[in-house]
């Protein structure tokens, strides 16, 4: 316990100078981030129907009628979600004209991430560019299957923030193609998303994509926390946390698994071997299930994705990485064998 007798030691002036500045920095980003999302505000309505229905269903024994009600207020909403039942991922024998069955035969998993795709993501892409467009659908629809199925592996219940929380995690991406689009169009093809990206983001505009992605969804409400996986989703977790794990992974291999020859693959097999005790085979596994399940995600949300996931040359890709591990430890072994042994050559 502190003597409150004694006066607090004063700190020095850098260190107040510092902290002075770091405080100035943030309010700085801050505000910087504020006047972008307010731009955007202008160009699109504020989501109010699409969370209020998003509230409703984290009920398991939601109102039929209140959902019903709140997206009649939306009528581009209702229509995306009736084109989403009448589509071939249905398959129903009949077509689907009232709003109130085809929210019977959604159920809560399926027309919450139809509302999230349509009430939120999909407002966010009208008039972003094709190069950013396309990308941010292969990399968003990547990381939410990839959480997911990781998720659903160790934690049932926690796929659907999993897969919502991949979904959502590069908003900020849409956000600053649309206000500032020719610096930023220019911006982003220009450098590898990621880290590097964040960087120049950073130098450019006082925050990245992952902050002001954050932001967005901190100021439309949405709970902790989803905003900070946001935040977080390009930095390897500091905790021992399911659904920063997750999401982390998924943004990794939304760069491996369409990338050949990514640089990233090493980071995410010791990743995904150190926190899902994943060898080869359960890794390709992974990769070939995530492929079918993009694709159907993807027609789903009737979006085309430009490429194909090759399984066979990331099996291979994969493969040469383990051989080329293990021989680096078998060398590694054997100097400190002969620095034990006293065998120190000739």
């Amino acid at each position: 316990m502190r003597d409150s007798s004694k006066p607090p030691r004063p700190r020095s002036a850098e260190t107040l100078g510092s902290q002075a500045n770091t405080a100035r920095t943030a309010s700085s980003a801050e505000a910087a981030m504020d006047a972008i999302l307010d731009a955007v505000d202008e160009l699109h309505s504020s989501p109010t129907v699409a969370w209020r229905v998003l509230n409703l269903l984290k009920d398991p024994e939601f109102d039929i009628r209140a959902v019903e009600s709140h997206l009649e207020a939306d009528p581009a909403l209702t229509a995306s979600i009736l084109r989403l039942v009448n589509s071939a991922a249905y398959g129903l024998p009949r077509r689907i004209a009232g709003l109130r069955q085809a929210i019977m035969l959604m159920g809560s998993r399926s027309l919450r991430l139809a509302v999230l795709s349509f009430g939120l993501v999909d407002r966010l892409t009208r008039g972003v560019p094709a190069q950013v467009y396309d990308d941010f659908w292969r990399r968003a629809l990547t990381t939410a299957v990839v959480a997911a199925r990781l998720s659903r592996g160790v934690q049932r219940n926690a796929a659907d923030e999993a897969y919502s929380a991949g979904l959502l995690a590069d908003l900020g991406v849409l956000v600053l193609s649309q206000v500032d689009t020719a610096r930023y169009v220019k911006l982003y093809t220009r450098h590898p998303h990621g880290s590097t990206l964040q960087e120049v983001e950073t130098e450019q505009y006082g925050f990245s994509h992952a902050a002001l992605g954050a932001r967005l969804l901190a100021r439309w409400g949405i709970p902790a926390p989803i905003p900070l996986v946001a935040a977080a989703h390009h930095l390897p977790p500091a905790e021992d946390v399911l659904l920063f794990q997750t999401v982390y992974s998924g943004t990794l291999l939304a760069d491996v698994l369409w990338t050949e020859k990514s640089s990233l693959l090493p980071q995410v097999q010791s990743f995904l071997e150190r926190y899902f005790e994943f060898d080869l085979d359960r890794f390709i596994d992974l990769a070939t299930e995530c492929k079918a399940d993009i694709a159907d995600a993807a027609e789903m949300f009737s979006v085309h994705i430009e490429g194909e996931i090759d399984c066979d040359r990331l099996r291979k890709e994969a493969a040469n990485r383990f051989r080329q591990e293990a021989i680096e430890t078998a060398i590694d072994y054997d100097g400190v064998t002969a620095v034990l042994d006293g065998d120190f050559g000739p």
